[in-house]
């Protein structure tokens, strides 16, 4: 048994012991299924041959009363001739089955000799040797009966003992041969799982599961080599991100540093003391070149040591205009990229401080220059036409003339009234152009100042962005809203005073100022000529167009629309 499961294969092995085991329930099935075939006549047989002894004591009592025995004799006969006592005389029958069926053939020849030749007392008297003789027939029957049983339930023993032994030896090898080998090779994998790759395969096999095992070991061998390689792969690259990331981080905190604050000397040192540390550097020193001045230096913590040459040095450089240069002397090396985004942030922040510097400048200058023009525009006008007053009652005053003297000095009182009132509007609106800078809310405070002027309603409606307006725009808005609004209080004699900003479609700002007084044409006499001429001079700073007309269904429209700097330069 121990050669057939040694095999090449293990499927092959399996599969021959469920064919044998297969085949001996077969057989054993045959086997029973033909002994039973062959022993269903038995049961008739052995009733029949009983029934014979039965047969010759009645004929013996019938013929002993004198009765006709006839019928009784064919009854006999055909009960001996029966096909299933036929069946006794086969090859594969026990010949002392045969031999004793013969002998009661014989005899009942005899006996019915005797009752053909009307002699029924040797009928008689030879029924008890008959009757022994059916008896060691049936006897032979019950013994073939028996044996028959004993022969089948031997065969299914033996038949089940080897189906149990070859099972044993299937379970056995089974056990062996792939239970053992799969068992070890998934606590392998698990192994694996946990990044053990030194692992302890089964024996090697001249089977299925002999080659898994050997794959299974090359691939654990690869596996372990493939990981070792990304292990020190990743620990390479988490040693590049993690010098990424120090070197984002110091980045970021440079650019945040330099940017939270105004730029000072003091700021410049403590990144050159930051970057020294980051790189290890014993001595950095930042040049800055200045517009028709030496240049200016500054060092770090640990100074610069004397005349010495920097070993490297970077430029702090924006397109072709330098702004200075970093000067390092380090024994260790250098993150030359580092120190190359550094200088740049360094040359950023640089320009941005002379460009803030030289913005500042040209908005003082703007402002000096607003604030010039106002002055001109308004209290020059007005001081003027105080000194032609003031030469003409000179005049009058001289002549004599009490009439004119009187209406000069009128004339004189208001503008001076005239003047006061320019002059107060003026600081009114240069404070809300400086701390205001959102414009809507520095028409919001220009308009609640104006309030108290009038009985009208004044309501604002304002849906500009911010981002689409200058900063000298603003003033020149303001006062365009505000010249606009002092017309419709002092001349309309409106109820309600609309203000309107809006964006158009086509990217142009508009605004627009109605009221429902008494319309421009008129009120024209009443209104300030040169103050119209000053509102059509800024629609024409602001490049615009200005148009002033009666509203619908009364009053005043006066409607300014103006590019912004990207509808302009588009």
């Amino acid at each position: 048994m121990g050669q057939w499961f040694r095999v090449h294969s293990v499927s092959s092995a399996i599969g021959r012991s469920m064919m044998l085991i297969l085949f001996m329930a077969s057989l054993i099935a045959l086997v029973a299924m033909v002994t039973l075939f062959y022993s269903v006549p038995d049961a008739k047989a052995i009733n029949l041959s009983g029934s014979l002894r039965m047969q010759a004591y009645r004929m013996a009592y019938e013929i002993g009363q004198g009765q006709a025995a006839i019928k009784r004799l064919e009854q006999f006969e055909q009960t001996l001739n029966a096909e299933e006592l036929q069946e006794t005389q086969r090859w594969i029958t026990p010949a002392a089955l045969r031999l004793t069926y013969g002998e009661v053939l014989r005899q009942w020849q005899l006996m019915r000799g005797h009752i053909e030749q009307a002699t029924p007392q040797r009928y008689i008297d030879n029924t008890e040797q008959f009757v022994a003789a059916i008896d060691d027939f049936v006897n032979q029957m019950q013994y073939h009966v028996e044996f028959k049983v004993r022969m089948l339930a031997l065969a299914e023993g033996l038949g089940l003992i080897a189906i149990i032994t070859i099972a044993w030896f299937t379970v056995r090898f089974t056990r062996q041969q792939v239970v053992a080998p799969l068992n070890q090779l998934v606590h392998c994998a698990r192994q694996i799982q946990r990044r053990e790759f030194d692992l302890t395969l089964p024996p090697h096999c001249d089977n299925e599961l002999g080659e898994l095992s050997g794959a299974f070991a090359i691939m654990a061998t690869e596996l372990g080599k493939l990981y070792r390689d990304l292990e020190s792969k990743v620990e390479e690259k988490t040693a590049k991100l993690q010098q990424a990331n120090d070197t984002l981080s110091f980045l970021y905190t440079t650019a945040q540093k330099l940017h939270a604050a105004p730029l000072s000397s003091h700021t410049l040192q403590k990144l050159l003391d930051r970057a020294a540390a980051h790189q290890q550097i014993a001595h950095i020193r930042l040049t800055r070149f200045e517009h028709d001045a030496m240049p200016v230096y500054l060092t770090g913590r640990s100074g610069w040591p004397g005349d010495l040459e920097a070993m490297e040095h970077f430029d702090l450089q924006m397109g072709d205009r330098e702004f200075g240069r970093l000067d390092l002397i380090s024994r260790h090396p250098i993150d030359e990229r580092l120190m190359k985004n550094f200088s740049m942030l360094l040359a950023q922040v640089l320009h941005k401080d002379q460009t803030l510097l030289q913005q500042q400048r040209l908005l003082l200058m703007e402002e000096r220059a607003v604030i010039a023009r106002e002055l001109h525009d308004s209290l020059a006008q007005a001081l003027s036409y105080l000194k032609i007053q003031s030469t003409l009652l000179k005049r009058a005053f001289a002549k004599g003339d009490n009439d004119k003297t009187q209406a000069a000095m009128e004339q004189i009182d208001e503008g001076l009234g005239s003047a006061y009132r320019q002059l107060r509007e003026l600081l009114g609106t240069f404070r809300l152009s400086i701390g205001d800078v959102n414009l809507g809310e520095a028409i919001g405070v220009m308009l609640d100042q104006l309030k108290p002027q009038t009985q009208a309603e004044i309501r604002l409606h304002y849906g500009l962005a911010h981002a689409n307006l200058e900063a000298g725009q603003h003033i020149h808005i303001l006062q365009l809203i505000r010249e606009a609004v002092l017309n419709a209080i002092k001349h309309a004699n409106a109820q309600l005073i609309d203000v309107s900003c809006e964006t158009l479609a086509d990217g142009n700002i508009q605004i627009q100022i109605t009221d429902d007084g008494v319309g421009i044409g008129d009120a024209r006499s009443a209104i300030n000529h040169y103050g119209l001429s000053i509102m059509n001079e800024r629609a024409s700073k602001l490049h615009g167009e200005l148009t002033i007309g009666n509203g619908h269904p009364k009053g005043t429209r006066v409607h300014l629309t103006f590019p912004t700097s990207l509808t302009r330069d588009a």
